[in-house]
């Protein structure tokens, strides 16, 4: 929604969406496990929903997790949410009003 108010048209958002979620999933741990990552590289990773997911996804696959056990993850991906929605939202209505 955010990328769909933002661009003037759909090839526009079409095309941004594609490079966007390649670049994030070779920049976050989707191509390479994040436990290759060294610790500068592992903070910038953990600025998207993809790091967050992944390290919810690994505690409950490697280590026989729970929901209780990714509650922090599930948090931050909550918050991820809420912030894009707004977002979205407030772009869509300032591009319809206009």
């Amino acid at each position: 929604m955010l990328s769909g108010s933002t661009f003037a048209n759909d090839q526009q958002a079409g095309s941004f969406g594609i490079f966007a979620s390649l670049g994030l999933a070779a920049l976050v741990g989707c191509v390479m496990p994040l436990d290759f990552f060294s610790g500068p590289m592992l903070t910038v990773a953990h600025f998207t929903p993809h790091a967050w997911g992944l390290d919810a996804f690994t505690e409950l696959v490697r280590h026989d997790g729970t929901i209780v056990d990714i509650l922090p993850e599930l948090g931050v991906l909550a918050g991820f949410a809420v912030v894009l929605l707004a977002l979205a939202s407030w772009r869509l209505r300032k591009t319809l009003t206009s």
